[in-house]
């Protein structure tokens, strides 16, 4: 249908006790930022498939991050190698992975960013408050 907008869903990654040099080693597409953080390094914009090549050449774990503002979905989706966990904000349904409770200890988006040292619009997160 004519003016309707592409759903754009953001992304993190958090590769915990890897520098931001051994990120690069495996491999930086164009688009993306890396920092380190206090898990190891954070890696915004579009890593695409380098997700799965950092949880396997990385000690990890991996933590991907998304979130689509237009829906409300967010997620992340946790790599320890080639095995992976995801955590959701839509309970009752097939996240496509073994659903996890929480990420750390934390059960909200906005918990978890802050356990993953992720600034919330790194992911364009705004919790939505009812009025």
């Amino acid at each position: 249908m004519a003016g309707d907008a592409p759903i754009v869903t953001r992304t993190a990654v958090v590769i915990a006790g890897s520098t931001p040099d051994a990120v690069v080693a495996v491999g930086v597409p164009d688009r993306v930022a890396l920092r380190p953080n206090r898990l190891g390094t954070l890696v915004t914009g579009r890593p695409g498939a380098l997700v799965i090549d950092y949880a396997a050449e990385l000690p990890g774990p991996v933590y991907d991050i998304m979130y689509n503002s237009s829906t409300g979905w967010f997620s992340v989706t946790v790599f320890h190698g080639l095995t992976a966990t995801r955590w959701d904000n839509r309970p009752g349904t097939d996240p496509g992975y073994p659903r996890v409770d929480d990420i750390l200890g934390a059960t909200t988006p906005m918990t978890i960013l802050a356990v993953l040292d992720i600034p919330p619009d790194a992911v364009g997160y705004a919790e939505r408050l009812l009025l």
